[in-house]
């Protein structure tokens, strides 16, 4: 999977019990911060889930550290990157392939001394798409996308065919695309426009980050278009080659030799 760190739209607090909040986009890995200067190395370090009344999420342990041994109560160590091994005053945790479940409230919690609490609030970014389609005088279509994020973050907003097949500039297609922020509301969006000759074959789809084939790729049934053959398979052809042919040379020759005897004549 792709790595992507977000380090998005935190407010950092200056003191204990002011939570930082933390958004991020689905799928996205997401930096929880926090900062233990002077952390006492012999005491407990730990990171949890705090109680949400509200949505019905009760409180949770996601990991502690003490005496040496990391302990993951929650069995998802591999969705959670640590730093502080490396650096004893980074508590901060990398939370990866966040989901909406990850919502909420998170803690850290350590003796520095005294014992001290910092709390994560972490959001998720909404996403909106739509789509609308505009008949010129010409013929031709002009389709408007508008993509519509909470949080900036450049999509990859791509057309494509019913066959699944991406859309690029081309004699019969036109994209541009342009951005624009909504200073009142904070909103992001990304416009996309894709203006279609008469006679274009179907009506197109606006995606983000599909999964479709390139316009006029033609996949190979024996070798991907990227894919060279080995040298040591080319060496080996050109071996096999000299050889056939140096074997021809010779079987020639020995056919030419065998008819050309000395004639004995008898006294």
């Amino acid at each position: 999977m792709r790595f992507f760190l977000l380090s998005a739209f935190f407010v950092v607090s200056a003191g204990e019990g002011i939570p930082v909040t933390v958004k991020g986009f689905e799928k996205d890995d997401v930096l929880l911060p926090c900062d233990c200067p002077n952390r006492d190395l012999n005491k407990e370090f730990k990171w949890q889930v705090e109680e949400d009344e509200e949505r019905g999420v009760k409180a949770k342990l996601i990991f502690s550290y003490n005496d040496r041994t990391l302990d993951f109560k929650v069995n998802l160590s591999h969705r959670y990157e640590t730093f502080f091994h490396k650096d004893s005053s980074n508590c901060s945790v990398l939370l990866k392939n966040i989901t909406s479940e990850d919502q909420g409230k998170y803690s850290c919690r350590f003796y520095s001394p005294p014992y001290r609490r910092f709390f994560v609030n972490l959001m998720l970014c909404g996403t909106n798409i739509s789509q609308h389609k505009r008949t010129l005088p010409n013929g031709a279509n002009r389709y408007q996308c508008v993509v519509k994020l909470d949080c900036y973050k450049e999509p990859n907003i791509q057309w494509t065919l019913n066959n699944e097949t991406c859309l690029s500039n081309s004699t019969m297609t036109n994209i541009s695309t342009t951005y624009s922020l909504d200073e009142e509301t904070g909103l992001h969006y990304f416009h996309s426009r894709l203006e279609t000759k008469e006679g274009f074959p179907s009506e197109p789809k606006c995606e983000l980050s599909p999964l479709c084939k390139p316009e006029g790729v033609i996949e190979s049934w024996f070798l991907p278009l990227d894919t060279k053959p080995n040298p040591y398979f080319r060496i080996l052809c050109k071996g096999v080659s000299v050889m056939l042919v140096l074997g021809i040379l010779l079987i020639w020759c020995r056919r030419g030799t065998s008819h050309n005897f000395p004639v004995r004549e008898d006294v």
